[in-house]
């Protein structure tokens, strides 16, 4: 579950006002720009903001090319150098596992600083959120957002297959319109938000061809409703959509299917790894249910009855 701890959020809405930033960051901020990007930094921080900066203006390019050549937009980048200062920058208002945000409306990122080699993934998938923000200019559905940058960033891990393959056997997927409450979930069913959005975009590829989400993206742009934009591409309304997404993930990740996957050994290493999966799901739950039966026996008052002393 390590992997968790670095996933990163989306905020639909500016929920971060920044003149809220305390006087002692906000002292302290350097800045970098080039070629319409900001980059907020530390001052011991100075000669990795500007490989961080490289990097970024790289990564946009490549988030663009993928949504389509859609145009660059200006926007404003903060390196956080801890969790202290990360908390400060987003008024603790994140869950405890979340790694960056994007906030859209206000084109600003914010980052914590680690291993540049390690952050490429976080960072396409913050600047699609950015990049899609501004070029449909309105609201579209969390799971639209987060799968598109997940899709973006080439975002998929065995442990994702996992989560599905359980949630599939044990009738838990979320469906789609419940993943807009996803800031106030747990991580292990965040995560499963995360990858259900994913597999939705995948899906809408599926169903529209390989430019499907390009072509979502210019309709959006051009003033669709996502619901017609959706219908347009997909020729299903929300409702269809659903209705047939979860008919595919239920059977693309039933056990039978994986079985006879034309990528057999594949298919078996992810069953291995799903029945593990399962294993410590099924584990965790019994050592809470013994822990919470100690703790309603601890809770009873114990006492010792003794005979009354004979006369």
């Amino acid at each position: 579950m390590r992997q968790l701890i670095r996933k990163v959020f989306w905020v639909a809405f500016c929920l971060i006002p920044f003149s809220g930033f305390s006087v002692v960051w906000a002292s302290e901020w350097q800045v970098v720009v080039r070629n319409q990007l900001a980059l907020h930094h530390q001052l011991s921080d100075s000669i990795l903001a500007n490989r961080f900066l490289g990097e970024l203006l790289v990564q946009r390019e490549v988030v663009r090319k993928k949504l389509g050549h859609i145009p660059a937009t200006p926007m404003t980048v903060y390196l956080a150098p801890s969790q202290t200062a990360f908390d400060e920058l987003t008024q603790g208002r994140l869950p405890h596992w979340s790694a960056a945000v994007a906030m859209p409306a206000l084109r600003t990122i914010v980052l914590k600083r680690g291993p540049l080699e390690r952050q490429t993934q976080t960072i396409q998938h913050e600047l699609s959120h950015v990049l899609l923000h501004a070029a449909v200019g309105k609201y579209v559905p969390v799971w639209f957002n987060e799968g598109v940058a997940m899709w973006a960033s080439h975002e998929w891990r065995l442990q994702n297959t996992a989560s599905v393959l359980y949630a599939v056997l044990s009738g838990g997927l979320i469906s789609l319109s419940e993943i807009d409450a996803v800031l106030q979930f747990p991580s292990v069913k965040a995560d499963l938000a995360y990858t259900e959005s994913l597999l939705a975009v995948l899906y809408i590829i599926r169903l529209g061809g390989e430019n499907a989400i390009v072509a979502m993206i210019s309709e959006l742009s051009y003033g669709a409703s996502f619901d017609v934009a959706l219908f347009r591409v997909t020729d299903k309304t929300p409702y269809e959509f659903e209705k047939t997404w979860n008919n595919y993930v239920s059977g693309r990740f039933s056990l039978a299917a994986l079985l006879v996957s034309p990528d057999s050994l594949w298919g078996y290493l992810v069953l291995l790894f799903g029945v593990a999966y399962v294993a410590v799901r099924l584990r965790n739950r019994a050592k809470l249910r013994r822990w919470e039966l100690e703790e309603r026996f601890e809770a009873f008052e114990l006492k010792v009855y003794q005979p009354e002393d004979e006369p």
